[in-house]
């Protein structure tokens, strides 16, 4: 007879066969399709009717949970900036600011502006000599003028090209403030230049005087032309109304020292106080040409 071979003990039996095989076998298929295929069914799935692996349901259960969470984000924001603006005016004085206020300026004094500026706005006046480096700031003045309604008696710095390529002009005005006006200087102190006491004695008008800020620069400024001269503003037509024009004076700066920046100031002298507008001028020395023979 014949033994039955019985099993080592020792030998381990081979795992079953499940349906979890099955499933790996077929999750292998699906990585075998193209991945156009297996992304369009990411996107709809018809036999499960999902969309992007979830139901309707379920994206529209997700959507309304955004939308109540950023609902209490934003409310809880607004809260706290309104609680925080609250404790800032509680705590320390607080003045709103009225739309007519914005127009105007402290009591300190009146603002004045300077024209032509550089292309980025700072008071500097920057070109070459002869050349058409400075063509921007003629452009700058022929567009001021032509926006006036009425022209003004400002000598060759009334029209172009306004002193440039030779000796350039600014022009200075007093900007515009609802309900300012001055009276003219009563008597002369010491705080005052010898050229406005001399002005004094011959009419009553906002004086305006330009200079050299530094004694370096009233040294290579050279002379200092006004239109009209003496310079002033007739305090007569201020207040001014908003719609018209403001009245002009033009400096116009001559025999200064080239390839020198000049820092100059203008400052306008009136009963109770003075403004003032400062610039830079610089212009670039014209280079000699040396011809060979």
């Amino acid at each position: 007879m014949f033994k039955r071979k019985t099993r080592d003990p020792s030998i381990p039996l081979p795992p079953p066969t499940t349906s979890k095989d099955f499933r790996d076998i077929a999750s292998t298929e699906e990585l075998s399709e193209p991945c156009r295929k297996r992304f369009c069914r990411y996107i709809y799935d018809k036999e499960k009717n999902l969309y992007c692996g979830r139901s309707c349901t379920s994206w529209i259960s997700i959507i309304a949970y955004s939308i109540l969470y950023l609902t209490f984000l934003c409310t809880y924001t607004l809260l706290f900036l309104y609680g925080s603006l609250s404790l800032i005016k509680f705590m320390d004085k607080y003045e709103s600011v009225d739309k007519i206020e914005l127009m105007t300026y402290s009591k300190q004094g009146i603002g004045l502006s300077a024209t032509p500026t550089s292309v980025n706005t700072l008071p500097i006046i920057s070109y070459k000599a002869y050349t058409d480096d400075d063509k921007q700031y003629v452009d700058e003045l022929d567009s001021f003028f032509k926006r006036r309604k009425r022209s003004s008696d400002l000598g060759p710095c009334g029209s172009s090209p306004f002193g440039y390529w030779n000796e350039p002009c600014i022009i200075i005005r007093i900007n515009k403030q609802i309900g300012w006006s001055a009276k003219p200087l009563s008597n002369d102190t010491n705080d005052i230049p010898q050229d406005v006491k001399n002005w004094m004695k011959t009419d009553q008008k906002l004086w305006l005087h330009c200079h050299g800020f530094h004694s370096y620069d009233k040294e290579h400024i050279g002379r200092i032309t006004y239109y009209p001269d003496p310079p002033g503003f007739d305090p007569a037509l201020y207040p001014i109304n908003m719609t018209d024009d403001t009245p002009l004076v033009a400096v116009q700066i001559r025999d200064f020292t080239f390839g020198i920046s000049l820092a100059v100031e203008c400052t306008l002298y009136y009963e109770g106080g003075s403004s003032s507008v400062a610039f830079l001028l610089y212009v670039t020395p014209k280079r000699k040409v040396i011809l060979s023979v």
